[in-house]
């Protein structure tokens, strides 16, 4: 059920509190993170770090592991998001940092998009870590990737090895620019696991790491592991990365510095303390000892590492430690690992990287501040993001090509680089012109040609016309037939469209005039009238040079409205501004013959659109777009008041309606004094928010487009990108993630059209809940006719969905498709955010239990 839908102007919801961080101006020293002894500090608000490790990049795989049980990287961060991890620590070996070797072919297995880069793929990983909210600490965990395990250095560097200080001050600084970057890289582990090392010969090059990591990114934080045996540990035995006994200040890095120990139990080491007949309350005096004595001296620390099998003894070790770190008020941790392939401790996940090992994960929801609800926010795709209704368009003729082979359409454009979905298919009728009964082949044909459509994915914008070409001397003349005659005609089509409405895009009006262009009009039939003013003089039968004859009168529209009867639920497209008012007018009992009052040009107000009423249904085409100062008489001849009032009237009333067509010249025409053509004529799809454009006419214009640098790419790039809508899921959010079976679950959404056009079709809203377990899915109706924000606006919707009835983990998929064609996902519509999109659905990553 549909609560609420609240527009807001774009770039307010940038201030709704997510969790994305822009990258900081230049040169900006505010710290954006703070380590305290309470944990760490965001924006001055307390961040609690929940994390897991997700090893793999340190590997000589070079990518995270897991990806061959055919889950993406934002699958298997999504899921485990749903249970309340907020925080990634990710180890990596400089091989990955200095791109070098090949990352391991299984990760694009589950993920086909998984750069062959290393350090292309850490970025992947951090790109979707950050759309999905979660806050990455970059651990260098080794100095060769053949150094892991058992096998761990102990030390930064060891020029023995071909591996130098140098070296490692480097790639320190690698790991910081990446945190530039990445502004949810909140700290820089220095060195996993020193254990070769003193503290005092550890806490020097830590000092010197640091000041690396900070001469790249004063903003982010430095984190410092303990070192092993090789220094006091109180008498007890120390993990790996364990002994922080003899650290007493905060190494002169004040707010900069976390430390960040290692700690395991019996599953990973047996060590003598867990024989004790006090176990496990032997263990605080130990780990005070070990590291929780940094909270007496006011200096901030986590846990980087700590986990296991958690099975028998190792079980009571877990739970002890856990309630340690309650009582510490520990807000910092790091649980090893996600990985179910950690040999000596498993993971949170079963052998098949899907299954929840629920024992541990609510061991850990136990450190975590219960949430009532969950939100997410998405990272913006990039690129051209293909849907049906929008974009660049192919065109078709008839009787040229008899029949539509779509797909060949769709391939022909393809070959050029355009992805179409839309063709714009104009049937030339001048053969029937004189019959007023259309033949049952052409009515067959048709509906093949739209058939052909389906099965190809496309829509059709249709239009019909019974003059293609004007009327030249020495040339055949053309005649547009009588009123009742196309009225009959309408009669004939309409049961045709009608049955094949899901392969329509829209209509334009069409039927009057050459090509259909509602100019020139037959004099003889006065389907329209002659200008103000305009004196059209003795003409040859049909009318040869009468341009102005372009005035809508009551033939007009009644011809309009017999076409929007034939077709419900799709618009009609007109070829001027002027004629939509004086159709407004005339409908509404204005008088004929006269140009339309300046009042006639009221654009749609948001009350008045996607109504059945002939202004709500009447959209616009444009079929020499910045053709000339007036587009060659799409407006008003001259410039001034009338021109002006044209362009705006067009401008806003397309906020609700569709915008299309082509350009005719060569080359833009631009306004003298402009010194940026190709951000102007861009300015001017953005004012007239245009859905599509035709790609083959005119094609010099076309090669002007693509040889125009505009951004980072090209006019025609930014064009295939922008053309139409572009629904960027900015943000969503759920109340609660713990649920009953029926229980009401309130889902908001935050969309973003970026795009510079709407959507002019109505679409349906389903949530769709999908259970981890099996795959059942349940799916809620959301809304029906849905048509997102208006192009250049933002609005918050929200919904109230019941949860399913069957216990279980579910993850939340939006579908966004199409009443009339509801199982074709090819017809459904993807998001503009990067998120996981299959099967026609948008993943939001969010997961809910319902128990």
């Amino acid at each position: 059920m549909r609560l609420l839908a609240v527009f807001l102007p774009l770039g307010l919801l940038a201030a709704c509190g997510g969790l994305i961080s822009q990258a900081p101006p230049p040169g900006d020293l505010t710290p954006l993170y703070r380590a305290q002894p309470e944990g760490v500090y965001k924006g001055g608000k307390l961040l609690p770090l929940y994390g897991l490790n997700w090893f793999g990049l340190e590997t000589c795989d070079r990518a995270p592991h897991g990806l061959w049980s055919g889950r993406s990287v934002a699958e298997i961060l999504a899921q485990v998001k749903g249970y309340g991890f907020n925080a990634l620590r990710l180890p990596v070996a400089p091989e990955v940092l200095r791109d070098q070797g090949q990352v391991a072919s299984w990760a694009r297995t589950g993920d086909p998009a998984y750069p062959g880069s290393p350090l292309s793929g850490l970025r992947y990983v951090l790109e979707k870590a950050q759309g999905l909210g979660f806050y990455v600490l970059l651990d260098l965990h080794t100095f060769r990737c053949n150094l892991i395990g058992d096998q761990l250095p102990g030390r930064p560097f060891d020029p023995a090895r071909d591996y130098s200080k140098q070296d490692w001050l480097e790639d320190l600084r690698r790991l910081a620019r990446l945190s530039l970057e990445f502004p949810n890289v909140f700290g820089i582990d220095l060195f996993n696991e020193p254990y070769q090392l003193t503290w005092a010969e550890w806490k020097a090059l830590a000092q010197e790491g640091a000041q690396a990591v900070l001469s790249v990114n004063p903003r982010v934080l430095v984190a410092v592991e303990g070192v092993g045996n090789a220094s006091a540990n109180g008498g007890y035995p120390a993990f790996w990365g364990g002994n922080l006994t003899e650290a007493q200040d905060g190494l002169g890095l004040g707010d900069r510095l976390l430390y960040l120990p290692h700690v395991y139990g019996p599953s990973v080491h047996q060590m003598p303390y867990f024989s004790d007949p006090s176990f496990p309350e032997n263990l605080p005096t130990i780990w005070d000892t070990h590291f929780g004595h940094l909270s007496t001296r006011g200096l901030p620390w986590g846990i980087g590492e700590f986990g296991g099998q958690y099975t028998g003894q190792d079980k009571v070790w877990q739970d002890r430690f856990v309630r340690y770190l309650r009582e510490k008020g520990v807000k910092v941790w790091f649980y090893w690992a996600l990985n179910p392939n950690s040999g000596d401790t498993g993971g949170i996940l079963e052998d098949d990287w899907k299954t929840p090992v629920w024992s541990k994960i609510r061991l850990l929801q136990s450190l975590m501040t219960a949430p009532s609800g969950q939100a997410f926010d998405f990272l913006p795709a990039e690129g051209e993001v293909v849907n049906p209704e929008r974009g660049f368009a192919a065109d078709s003729y008839y009787p040229n090509e008899p029949t539509l082979d779509a797909a060949a359409k769709v391939a022909e454009a393809r070959g050029r680089g355009f992805e179409v979905r839309l063709i714009r298919r104009t049937y030339y009728l001048h053969a029937f012109a004189s019959l007023d009964t259309l033949p049952q082949g052409f009515l067959n044909t048709l509906a093949q040609d739209l058939q052909s459509a389906q099965t190809a994915g496309v829509k059709l914008i249709l239009r019909f016309a019974y003059r293609p070409d004007e009327n030249r001397q020495g040339s055949p003349t053309y005649c547009d037939p009588p009123k009742e005659r196309i009225l009959a005609h309408l009669a004939q089509l309409g049961p045709v469209l009608r049955a094949h409405k899901g392969a329509i895009a829209y209509l334009e009006a069409g039927l009057i005039g050459p090509w259909g262009e509602w100019h020139s009009a037959s004099p003889e039939q006065a389907l329209m009238d002659p200008l103000p003013g305009y004196n059209e003089g003795a003409q040859p039968p049909c009318g040869r040079q009468n341009y102005d004859r372009k005035l809508p009168n009551a033939k007009t529209l009644e011809i309009v409205q017999a076409l929007l009867q034939e077709v419900p639920g799709r618009l009609v497209a007109v070829r001027y501004p002027m004629a939509k008012a004086k159709l407004l007018e005339l409908s509404a009992g204005g008088t004929a013959g006269t140009y339309p009052s300046p009042s006639s040009f009221a654009p749609l107000t948001t009350s008045e659109a996607h109504g059945n009423t002939l202004k709500a249904r009447l959209g616009a085409h444009n079929d020499c777009f910045l053709g000339s100062e007036n587009d060659y008489g799409t407006y008003y001849y001259t410039p001034g008041p009338q021109q002006e009032r044209e362009r705006d009237y067009w401008s806003q009333d397309t906020r609700f309606t569709v915008m299309g067509g082509e350009t005719c010249t060569p080359q833009p025409y631009i306004p003298p004094g402009v010194t940026d053509p190709a951000g102007y004529v861009y300015r001017q799809f953005q004012r007239f928010r245009f859905n599509n454009l035709n790609l083959n006419y005119h094609p010099n214009f076309m090669t002007w487009l693509a040889g125009q640098r505009f951004g980072p790419d090209t006019l025609l790039e930014a064009l295939k990108r922008d053309l139409g809508y572009r629904l960027y899921l900015r943000r969503a959010e759920v109340n609660r993630v713990h649920l009953s079976p029926g229980q009401d679950l309130a889902l908001k959404l935050y969309l973003e059209n970026q795009g510079l056009g709407g959507m002019y079709n109505p679409k349906n809203l389903d949530l769709v809940f999908v259970r981890e377990e099996n795959g059942l899915e349940v799916a809620r109706t959301l809304q029906a006719n849905f048509y997102g924000p208006p192009p250049g606006e933002e609005a918050v919707y929200t919904y109230t969905a019941s949860a399913p009835n069957q216990p279980g983990t579910y993850a939340l998929w939006l579908k966004i498709y199409d009443p009339d064609l509801p199982n074709d996902p090819r017809y459904n519509i993807r998001l503009a955010s990067r998120l996981e999109y299959r099967n026609g659905r948008n993943h939001l990553a969010l997961y809910v239990h319902v128990r």
